[in-house]
């Protein structure tokens, strides 16, 4: 069980995470007085974060409609057969946009999940043809890993990163 000191620093880092995870773009002075720390509290706490690495990096939002990308997420079921430290680098390097060349998909999230599924690929396409030409082209380099690959197409973000749409009301359209 953590020390009393410890659950305090806790409590403060996650006041300070949550308030970036709204806008990463907040500055110190303004996340200071909605914690009620000083700007040098802050200032510590975020850099001990991001060199814990606990703070990854920071990201916009932002509505890829008006860019003409739609969301896609593939779920993969994979076979029994051991993954070779090559695959295993190249997942992990996400080098895996480059599977289809000059289609414009980029990839969000991998995840290993436990569940049905083994992983899970959200990414960004310009439509669904596209979206399914990437699946197929990846489950043909992996052919001998996956037993099987669905594919959804996002309609509507209700919530994306935590945060609500702005552009809520839109999705009376599409019930």
């Amino acid at each position: 069980m953590p020390k009393k000191n410890q659950t305090d620093q806790m409590d403060d880092e996650l006041k300070i995470l949550e308030i970036l995870q709204k806008n990463a773009g907040e500055s110190i002075d303004d996340i200071a007085k909605i914690c009620g720390f000083s700007r040098q509290k802050v200032w510590r706490i975020i850099k001990k974060l991001e060199a814990e690495k606990t703070i990854w990096g920071y990201t916009v939002i932002y509505d890829q409609e008006r860019y003409n990308m739609k969301h896609f997420t593939m779920m993969i079921k994979r076979t029994t057969v051991p993954l070779q430290q090559n695959i295993i680098q190249e997942i992990l390097t996400t080098h895996l946009d480059d599977i289809l060349p000059d289609s414009l998909i980029k990839i969000e999230n991998i995840e290993y999940v436990h569940g049905y599924y083994d992983g899970i690929f959200t990414f960004f396409a310009p439509d669904l043809i596209v979206a399914k030409r990437f699946c197929d082209r990846f489950k043909e380099r992996f052919y001998q890993y996956i037993a099987s690959a669905d594919l959804l197409e996002g309609i509507f973000f209700v919530r994306n990163q935590t945060l609500q749409n702005p552009d809520i009301k839109k999705i009376v359209h599409y019930l």
